[in-house]
């Protein structure tokens, strides 16, 4: 079963996905403080009204660069969680792998793949983020050729 939870949290990040000016502190283009554990959190008071006790966190290696991002965290956010009603449990069953390994592994062809994209600024790949950056990249690294699918 699918949820969508719809909160504006664009005052509280900047960058491209806040459609806003980079932050001075930030440490990347895109800026979104506690945004992990905001997302967890909003994620677990919709699931535990559903029965939900795993929270499961497409996180990847890649995603460590960022503390909210670590094996860390995501055992600090678990314990945290599951101290408290419910008692539930957050997992990240990808974090140790590259979104590139994890393309590879699913064996889902480029064609399909090409569908895909994380653009920051739109609801269509925009080419120029960082979101469609990364994706460009994993696109690449993992063999496949734009070229040869258009």
């Amino acid at each position: 079963m699918h949820q969508v939870i719809e909160i504006d949290c664009r005052q509280l990040g900047s960058g491209d996905m806040a459609g806003a000016a980079p932050d001075d502190m930030a440490p990347d283009s895109d800026w979104w403080p506690y945004r992990n554990q905001a997302l967890i959190t909003l994620a677990a008071m919709k699931a535990i009204s559903l029965g939900v006790t795993h929270l499961w966190l497409g996180t990847v290696k890649s995603d460590c660069s960022h503390k909210d991002g670590s094996p860390e965290f995501i055992s600090a956010i678990s314990r945290l969680l599951s101290l408290q009603e419910g008692k539930m449990v957050v997992e990240a069953p990808a974090i140790e792998f590259s979104t590139a390994e994890l393309v590879r592994m699913s064996g889902i062809p480029a064609n399909v793949i090409a569908w895909a994209h994380s653009c920051h600024k739109s609801n269509i790949a925009c080419g120029n983020c960082r979101g469609c950056n990364k994706y460009m990249e994993v696109f690449q690294e993992v063999g496949y050729d734009l070229d040869r699918l258009g």
